[in-house]
């Protein structure tokens, strides 16, 4: 089993660091637009137009759902592990199961209500108001889905990681993304 969830962590790997590194760029580029606008906002008493909408409507859902993906793979959400640090490995595998089966369930049914969502703005060719200005949204509405969609399958993933696990395997043996951010953090 260990180099099946090898060859697909690779591969999920590939398909997030895209995602990722787009949402990076979001923040930089968002980072500059926020900057720009108070900037041009005390020096000139001329704000940006639509800096609010475009940060809150396109920006800021990148950057949010984006890095889904590169988050779970690197086992980065919160977990609350208060009553599971006394139990067994295999009852902890067991929670971990679980889950990640709530999970799955509650980001595919997510997931699937964006795209439809993402689908209807893009038919209508959704815009929203700036200004006297009109400015298409709809491209934006597609990040939630592509977010979640990879996010997903990581899910999907760290299932089957914990499924070997309560077999007593050991979830594949390819190491914790975590330790190599804690490296980077020191």
């Amino acid at each position: 089993m260990r180099t099946n969830l090898s060859r697909l962590l690779n591969i999920l790997e590939k398909i997030e660091r895209p995602l990722t590194i787009f949402g990076s760029f979001l923040l930089f580029i968002m980072m500059v637009h926020v900057v720009a606008d108070v900037f041009s906002k005390y020096m000139f008493n001329q704000p940006i137009t639509g800096t609010i909408e475009i940060v809150s409507n396109f920006y800021m859902v990148g950057i949010v759902f984006l890095p889904l993906a590169m988050v779970e793979l690197q086992n980065g959400h919160v977990k609350v592990e208060v009553f599971t640090t006394a139990m067994p490995p295999r009852y902890v595998a067991a929670f971990d199961v679980f889950a990640s089966l709530l999970t799955l369930v509650y980001v595919a049914i997510l997931s699937w209500f964006l795209t439809m969502e993402a689908i209807k703005s893009t038919e209508i060719r959704e815009t929203i108001q700036v200004g006297v200005d009109l400015l298409p949204m709809w491209q934006a509405r597609w990040f939630a889905p592509a977010g979640t969609s990879v996010f997903l399958l990581v899910i999907l993933f760290n299932l089957l990681r914990n499924i070997d696990k309560l077999r007593g395997g050991n979830g594949g043996d390819i190491g914790d993304k975590k330790e190599m951010i804690d490296e980077w953090t020191v």
